[in-house]
């Protein structure tokens, strides 16, 4: 009966160790996934700020680009104007 009685004690030890191994073992891989997401928060933190900057550049060339006609235009209209004729002092 002791014989029968320390044997499913050691059975119960070695089945409370492999349950340790295995919550210690879920608690490294959470450990690490818990990483994995900060890190992995930061990195769609800062592409999200870089999609911001770039959206922000493209209205800043779609303004640039919707100015450049009327400039073009008003560098044409100058072109035009005719400049009154010098006057040059020839006194003999």
């Amino acid at each position: 009966m002791k014989l029968e009685l320390n044997e499913k004690a050691q059975n119960v030890f070695g089945d409370v160790r492999g349950i340790a191994k295995e919550i210690l073992r879920t608690a490294r891989l959470l450990a690490n996934l818990d990483t994995s997401m900060k890190s992995t928060h930061q990195s769609l933190q800062k592409l999200t700020q870089g999609i911001t900057e770039l959206q922000e550049r493209n209205t800043q060339i779609q303004d640039l680009l919707y100015m450049l006609p009327q400039v073009s235009e008003g560098l044409k209209i100058e072109g035009l104007v005719k400049r009154p004729p010098s006057t040059s002092n020839n006194t003999t």
